[in-house]
């Protein structure tokens, strides 16, 4: 019987980290047989909770971008401290997110900008917003 902190490792490579079936058995090479990785993926229903946690994400995703966009609009409005803050957070939270697409090219826009949140800046933000 094979090691069950090897199998809750197995399913995190799939589920979590996204990893193949080929890439995980060479991760856990002698480990475990294919045979019982693929029984494991079946039993467990790996494709199914991989595809829950990409939904998940995705949701997640979308509920920070409104949150964002309410912020930036409170920001404009108000431009107290609190609001500014919560919107360095959000775009924070945005940016360590897997499914975000920064590239260098969007870097580079944000290095040409003025520093702090002035108008032009928060209005380049939305815009980058929602272009995603």
């Amino acid at each position: 019987m094979a090691d069950p902190a090897v199998r809750e490792k197995a399913k995190e490579l799939f589920i979590a980290n996204g990893f193949s079936m080929d890439t995980i058995l060479n991760m856990l090479s002698g480990e475990v047989s294919r045979k019982t990785l693929y029984n494991w993926r079946n039993e467990d229903k790996w494709e199914e909770l991989r595809k829950n946690k990409i939904i998940r994400t995705a949701n997640l995703r979308e509920r920070l971008e409104n949150l964002l966009e309410n912020a930036i609009s409170e920001a404009e409005t108000n431009m107290n401290p609190r609001a500014i803050f919560a919107v360095g957070k959000l775009v924070a939270a945005l940016r360590s997110s897997v499914y975000v697409d920064f590239t260098d090219e969007k870097n580079e826009k944000a290095a040409n900008l003025k520093k702090g949140f002035t108008k032009e800046n928060l209005e380049s933000l939305e815009k980058e917003l929602n272009v995603l």
